[in-house]
């Protein structure tokens, strides 16, 4: 029950970096066999998969690229993303590479783990800079206030990236550690249609 209080969560946060209301209970599962169509040019495609790898890469376990997350991305912003969402993340993606281009004379995804990581830090800070609200920004409650940045693409390309990454398998059982909470474990439990989801990791 608590894996799909989770699951929902997930998903709300997901539609919002994608600029949807709405996503079905499959739309973050890894595309099935080899991708048909892509979203994103071949060279676009290469430098999101470089961008991912630096986020979150490979160490003493798996990162982005084993857990497929340059594809999930793709298969989401084909067939879910708003054209507004779109439009903004190869936006983000074009400027990352500007800016390799500018520092390093090669685009990102040419360059060494190193230098990309160098290259991506001084564009995170620079991106992810707080900017005042415009003045028609709608007022929310503080469990769903909207940030604002500069560059509100990449903003949202970094979230697609964290958050798929840690709902992969890779990601929960590879770099994460599972631990049950002190207690009885119960590892069957009969629910009915009334029975009401936990509002903690189970009945310990």
């Amino acid at each position: 029950m608590m894996v799909d209080i989770e699951r929902r969560t997930l998903l709300s946060h997901l539609a919002m970096l994608l600029g949807v209301t709405s996503l079905p209970a499959d739309a973050f599962a890894a595309p099935k066999g080899p991708a048909k169509k892509r979203f994103l040019a071949p060279a676009q495609f290469q430098l999101l998969t470089a961008l991912a790898d630096t986020i979150i890469p490979a160490t003493d376990t798996p990162g982005a690229i084993a857990a497929g997350v340059p594809s999930k991305i793709d298969h989401m912003l084909l067939n879910w993303a708003s054209a507004e969402t779109r439009a903004k993340i190869i936006s983000a993606i074009t400027s990352l590479n500007a800016a390799a281009l500018a520092q390093k004379k090669k685009g990102f995804a040419a360059l060494t783990a190193a230098e990309r990581k160098a290259v991506l830090t001084g564009h995170d800070a620079a991106a992810l800079k707080s900017v005042p609200p415009p003045p028609n920004a709608p007022k929310l409650i503080f469990f769903t206030q909207q940030s604002y940045v500069v560059d509100p693409g990449y903003l949202a390309l970094k979230g697609l990236v964290i958050n798929l990454y840690y709902s992969s398998q890779i990601g929960m059982t590879k770099e994460l550690i599972y631990e049950h909470n002190p207690g009885k474990f119960q590892p069957s439990i009969k629910t009915t249609a009334a029975t009401r989801p936990w509002a903690s990791g189970g009945p310990f």
